[in-house]
């Protein structure tokens, strides 16, 4: 995300980055086809105000300046559209120009939406599992030595657990010479140290172990809300490891982190049963395109913590070599991401390279046990209910200047009590 001014110029290419630029008379937005980096407008149109801004707590201060109420919505925003949780601000649409012009009586806006990049990896040509999975290797390996580049002198930090995803990045990383530790958490509910260690062993590498204590856990869902801006219960327990760890200190805040976020979402490591190969497209394209609303993508989270971190898997060039992968070369004979862990076999073992997945949020029993510590802070509420009850109370403290400085366990235990009110 960047805001830059500028004195004119054509509107920039939807592809890039998502960018604000201020202009004499007017201010350009844009977004990114995958919208990982949301930015938000609020907008008086009686009164001829408006407001850009990408981060959502800030609303609460900036709405009244608008002459707007600040307002939850009792039940959430409607699924994969522009609203938020937050009457009167939207998200601008993902791959959009929108304009808004200075007039003599208040503001115009005018919203151009680029073709979605998505609607033409419907196709695939890869039709050969080990060419296809050596693409992506190649295409992840450009994409490490892009963060990598001019940086001799950086440390470097992976988040491995057992399966294939982190592995290849952890792999590709140590094989560019980087400084590199890789890291392993788990919970009282269950772990992946051995996986992760026999990963490092062959890359002779020590994996750190961080043990996530449940407090630590329970203490991560109002930071991951505060971070997304979502109360969505999957996209918020998929994203408390991460949160944990980004705000703890096991991980000096000086290391580059890389992980292997978004492979499941791209290489079809989570689908659901499908008959036909169009089907299994179906899917993955809604993947992708789920996390347009979501922010689960986003650099907002870490950067709250200090911290830089990098998803290769979610590279736009990764994206399209995975989508450019034929069904029956990413799930054959019921085995998900084939084509990946037919190149990755050439580099490590077949135990690890053909190791069952688990989805982040399950290999160390986390959502489970979130689940089962909710029911019992809670019981007979939903879960969802007491991430709504979370997000108004960030919302209640902002309103009162306090954007980050708060206590996680303090907004935990009254989100328990106002959400069973």
């Amino acid at each position: 995300m960047s805001a830059e001014p500028a004195d004119g110029g054509a509107p920039p290419d939807t592809t890039a980055a998502a960018r604000i630029l201020i202009y004499e008379d007017r201010i350009v937005v844009q977004t990114s086809a995958l919208n990982e980096d949301a930015v938000y407008l609020a907008f008086n149109r009686s009164q001829g105000k408006l407001a850009y801004f990408t981060d959502l707590f800030l609303a609460p201060l900036i709405l009244p300046a608008l002459g707007l109420p600040v307002e939850v919505r009792p039940e959430g925003p409607q699924p994969q559209s522009d609203e938020t949780a937050l009457l009167h601000v939207s998200r601008i649409p993902f791959n959009a120009v929108q304009e808004s012009r200075r007039l003599r009586n208040g503001w115009t806006l005018r919203t151009t939406l680029a073709d979605d990049p998505l609607r033409h990896l419907r196709r695939p040509g890869r039709t050969d599992a080990l060419e296809a999975g050596e693409a992506q290797v190649s295409a992840l390996q450009e994409q490490i030595q892009a963060v990598a580049r001019n940086r001799p002198l950086d440390r470097f930090a992976t988040l491995l657990s057992g399966g294939i995803d982190s592995g290849t990045v952890t792999l590709l990383a140590a094989a560019e010479g980087l400084a590199l530790t890789p890291y392993s958490a788990g919970t009282p509910w269950g772990d992946e140290f051995d996986d992760a260690a026999e990963l490092g062993d062959r890359l002779g590498l020590s994996v750190h172990r961080i043990d996530l204590s449940e407090e630590r856990i329970m203490a991560a869902v109002p930071q991951a809300i505060r971070g997304l801006g979502v109360t969505e219960p999957e996209v918020v327990e998929v994203a408390l490891t991460a949160t944990a760890l980004y705000a703890g200190t096991e991980i000096p805040r000086d290391e580059v982190l890389l992980t292997g976020y978004g492979s499941d979402l791209i290489n079809a490591g989570i689908y659901r049963p499908f008959r036909t190969p169009d089907e299994l497209i179906d899917q993955t394209i809604a993947a992708i395109h789920q996390t347009r609303f979501t922010n689960e993508l986003s650099s907002r989270l870490p950067l709250a913590h200090g911290r830089e971190v990098h998803h290769p898997f979610w590279a736009w060039p990764v994206i399209q070599v995975a989508l450019d992968t034929a069904p029956d070369c990413k799930v054959r004979n019921g085995r998900e991401k084939y084509h990946l862990r037919r190149a990755m076999s050439r580099r490590v073992s077949h135990d690890i390279a053909w190791r069952r997945k688990i989805a982040v949020h399950h290999g160390g029993g986390l959502q489970r046990g979130v689940v089962k510590r909710l029911e019992t802070d809670a019981p007979g509420t939903d879960r969802a209910a007491i991430y709504r009850a979370c997000f108004r109370e960030l919302v209640n403290l902002a309103q009162e200047g306090s954007i980050d400085d708060w206590d996680p366990r303090q907004v935990y235990d009254r989100s328990i009590a106002n959400a069973q009110r």
